[in-house]
């Protein structure tokens, strides 16, 4: 009897101890009749979880652990993961019985092959817990008006590698440029007859407002061509971004008039260059300024007048199409100082307030609240800008991350260090539920302020993924403004017919 007891204790204390070191590195055991440890468990709470006990993986299972809460993969296997608790999504769309599917989803137990550098899958899989806690919301009055351009906008980035993740290696540009082609065919389904794609040059000395030339620009001439060369296979228009990058340099507001006299002048080789292939190859719209850099123009409103008037005049002299100007850095200015300039480009684009709960008392994520929001801020665009009978083209720029309608947008191509953290991102709580509604609201108010406010020109779902890549590992798609293989995706598609 005592040999007995000795055996039960030595049971019950390697039980406790085993436990113990699980609980320690998050350790989770596979699925089967004993009880799956806390830790393990996704949090779903309101949503109503169907397990789906007869959808197997067919892939090779490998153990991996992994914290389901922030859903922060492992870095030592590269090839497959094994997860539990995950949601296996088909990457055609049509398949998606949307809203059911995301409502009521089946949980499972998976292996994803190739998790990191894959550019196109037949399902895509990760933790149910980026649903978020939300009913994803109905579709109601879709589609779009006819005559408003529906714009897919491919990922602001061209590397050679299109996930930007260290363990994939491709050689020159050949993976990113397979990975357009094949996101090109991938937003013809959506619905998109437009792409807009982005250029940019970066800052080599802010101080003295100086600006790498066109021959380091971020896309090649050559790439240039090609990119616009498939769209126009696809019959997609094209609507040329620029941007303008901080790169290595510290940058801040615009310190005096000279400064942005000379930023300009510097600014114009670069536009000038872009404008010339985009006539040669029949971009239907250019953009004259930029993102990124992107400060306030109040208070130099003249200087800004003169400088891009003079640099417009030249641009209608080598390209026949669209100039569009982003209107962010000006709303706010004195716009009486800017009257010429607004009157003589063909149409205005516009980013919507990101971070609109941020100075709200009522933070409720619901399309009925984010409508109202939404639509507040389109009246005053309408207010202000619809006098100059242009139409406006609405870059959507929504996040999936938990907490970007409060606080605005978040680094999503590489891994950022804030306080201890060296990659933050990762701790950020993805919330594929909060992107859908905030979408829904988005085009709600859209639909409900065309030709009243003032004219959409199009809708354009900005940031769109290379890849079906969906994981994160370097770069960080879970977070990502792309609605790639996330339910907003459904909500576009709707809207887009």
């Amino acid at each position: 009897m005592k040999s007995f007891f000795i055996l039960i204790f030595g049971i019950v204390l390697a039980i406790i101890i085993i436990v113990g070191v699980m609980f320690a590195f998050k350790i989770c055991p596979p699925i089967g009749p004993w009880p799956t440890p806390p830790w393990c468990i996704a949090s779903l709470q309101t949503k109503n979880v169907v397990p789906n006990d007869k959808q197997e993986s067919t892939s090779t299972v490998t153990t991996v652990n992994i914290k389901p809460k922030t859903a922060v993969v492992p870095a030592e296997d590269k090839n497959s993961i094994t997860m539990n608790d995950v949601l296996v999504t088909p990457t055609d769309i049509n398949k998606i019985d949307y809203p059911k599917f995301y409502n009521t989803p089946a949980i499972v137990k998976a292996t994803i092959k190739d998790p990191y550098c894959a550019i196109t899958k037949e399902e895509v899989v990760y933790p149910v817990s980026y649903l978020g806690s939300h009913e994803f919301p109905q579709i109601k009055n879709a589609p779009l008006p006819a005559e408003i351009s529906r714009i897919i906008g491919i990922k602001d980035t061209w590397v050679p590698e299109p996930n930007l993740n260290k363990s994939c290696y491709s050689s020159g540009y050949t993976a990113t440029k397979q990975a357009y082609e094949k996101t090109l065919e991938r937003v013809k389904v959506l619905g998109a007859n437009q792409i807009s794609f982005t250029n940019y040059v970066h800052f080599s000395d802010f101080k003295n407002a100086q600006i790498d030339g066109p021959d380091k620009a971020a896309v090649s001439e050559g790439d240039l061509r090609f990119v616009a060369d498939k769209a126009s296979k696809q019959n997609l228009k094209f609507i040329l971004y620029l941007n303008l990058a901080p790169g290595k340099q510290t940058v801040s507001d615009i310190p005096n008039s000279s400064w942005l006299s000379t930023l300009t002048k510097n600014w114009e080789p670069f536009v000038l260059n872009q404008a010339k292939i985009a006539e040669e190859t029949g971009i239907y719209a250019i953009m004259i300024n930029h993102f990124d850099y992107q400060p306030t123009i109040k208070g130099f409103e003249d200087t800004y007048q003169k400088e891009m008037t003079l640099l417009l005049q030249k641009m209608k002299t080598i390209y026949s199409g669209r100039v569009l100007l982003m209107i962010d850095p000006i709303w706010g200015a004195d716009l009486s100082k800017l009257d010429l300039l607004l009157k003589q480009v063909d149409g205005f684009i516009y980013t919507p307030v990101t971070n609109i709960l941020g100075n709200q008392n009522d933070k409720t994520v619901s399309v009925n609240n984010l409508k109202t929001l939404y639509l507040d801020n389109f009246a005053g665009l309408g207010r202000d800008f619809n006098k100059y009978n242009k139409p406006i083209y609405i870059r959507i720029l929504i996040q999936s991350s938990k907490e970007f309608l409060e606080k605005g947008w978040s680094e999503d191509m590489f891994c950022i260090m804030r306080g201890s953290e060296q990659c933050y991102q990762n701790k950020l709580e993805v919330d594929f539920g909060a992107q859908a509604i905030a979408y829904e609201a988005m085009l709600e108010a859209i639909a409900q302020i065309h030709n009243k406010h003032f004219t959409v020109g199009g809708v354009d779902s900005y940031g769109y993924w290379f890849t079906d890549v969906i994981l994160p590992s370097f770069s960080q798609p879970q977070i990502a403004q792309s609605i790639r293989n996330k339910p907003a995706e459904s909500i576009i598609k709707a809207w887009f017919k």
